[in-house]
């Protein structure tokens, strides 16, 4: 089939699997580059099929000397669609991850039950014993209630006062005023319930509780605190409110890791990057774009990749740990440079309108978000027909689980 882009509300609804391989092909030759050093053995990464989440498995798998067993949620191909872009990164991983020499394992289903739990736990026992850290980098919407059986939906909303704020529609290349009413109390609730630390606490829980975890076991789970340009929306916010649920959690978890494992929970802080949630929240598209400008021009932007890549050399496995008086790591403290924040806030009041579309921000914003999709992809070409059904017979291994 001929597959172009298909974008319903800035979200992509189908994926380019040869365009996929070539960026995954992308990440592995940039990671090469990287330096190595000692990671943990065998990790568990809960939300590895994109963003920070595959970040963090290539560093470990790559430089680290880590087995990687990873948990998502994506669609498989069927019919006329493609599956979805994590799908492929999974398929793909495996594939380039085979010169490691390493075990690399993918389970496809839904995180927050009991039965995957199970399923992963089995497997991890069998192949390696115990774990010696787990990473919490789940990004969903949606979490059932156990107790209900209901699908609670997260709410990305300001709390006290609407806000207001721009984004980029991403099919007809234009900036949108986007509005968001203020969030209710239980808007604040069921967002805390899904985006928050519950289920990260209990990930660590049943694996402790089913002697899973190795001395020195580490945890680390993703937050985004953000500065002033992105605070109403962010850190004061719903969401705001979910990962000061996560931090607390972590606080917990730590206490118990430290006594029982002399091990430790953390959390750390992560720059904004360009992710499928980025679109959604009124001033992030203008407000990263203008951030990687500026970063751009002063030497200080890291990939993605470059970004985890640190966590875990200088800061999780390093002697480099940067901590506030909370005990989060701050891997933000390029983005948040006071400095770096005031000109980024001079610049989001002089842009108007279409003249985002001119900064080389903008364009590699947008540049990033059609490539994380497989398409755009320099060196392939959108025109030739792809046989899903051959790239499955070739590249998809016992190794990938439903």
């Amino acid at each position: 089939m001929i597959i172009k882009p298909s974008i319903r509300s800035n979200f992509f609804t189908n994926s380019h699997p040869i365009g996929i391989k070539k960026m995954m092909e992308t990440y592995v030759n940039e990671v090469k580059t990287f330096e190595p050093y000692q990671g943990p053995r065998n990790v568990l990464i809960i939300g590895g099929s994109s963003g920070y989440g595959l970040a963090s498995r290539l560093s470990l798998a790559f430089k680290g000397g880590s087995n990687t067993v990873n948990v998502s949620f994506e669609n498989e191909p069927k019919g006329n669609k493609t599956g979805t872009a994590g799908y492929w990164n999974n398929i793909f991983f495996e594939h380039y991850a085979k010169e490691t020499g390493r075990i690399h394992k993918d389970f496809n289903g839904n995180a927050f039950g009991d039965e995957l739990k199970q399923k992963v736990l089995t497997y991890v026992k069998e192949t390696f014993g115990k774990l010696d850290l787990i990473i919490y980098s789940l990004a969903s919407g949606a979490r059932p209630n156990p107790e209900t059986g209901d699908i609670v939906k997260s709410q990305i909303k300001p709390v006290g006062q609407k806000a207001l704020g721009q984004t980029i529609d991403l099919k007809s290349m234009e900036v949108l005023d986007l509005s968001l009413d203020e969030a209710s109390e239980q808007d604040i609730k069921d967002t805390v319930f899904v985006m928050g630390g519950s289920d990260w606490y209990d990930w660590i829980d049943f694996f402790d509780q089913n002697d899973a975890l190795a001395k020195n076991f580490k945890t680390i789970s993703y937050t985004y605190i953000g500065g002033p340009n992105t605070d109403q929306i962010y850190r004061h916010g719903t969401l705001g409110f979910a990962k000061k649920d996560l931090e607390e959690k972590a606080l917990l978890l730590n206490e118990r890791l430290k006594e029982k494992y002399d091990g430790e929970a953390l959390v750390s802080s992560s720059k904004a990057i360009v992710s499928k949630a980025s679109v959604f929240i009124p001033k992030m598209p203008i407000y990263v774009s203008c951030l990687f400008d500026i970063m751009k021009a002063h030497k200080l932007h890291e990939t993605t990749l470059e970004h985890k890549h640190r966590l875990f050399k200088d800061m999780v496995y390093g002697n480099l740990r940067l901590v506030d008086e909370e005990n989060r790591i701050r891997l933000d403290h390029k983005e948040l440079d006071p400095k770096v924040q005031e000109e980024v806030k001079r610049f989001m009041d002089t842009i108007t309108g279409d003249q985002i579309f001119n900064l080389k921000g903008t364009k590699s914003f947008i540049k990033e978000f059609y490539n994380i999709n497989g398409f755009e992809v320099d060196g392939v070409d959108e025109e030739q027909d792809v046989d899903i059904e051959a790239l499955l017979k070739t590249y998809k291994t016992e190794d990938y689980d439903y």
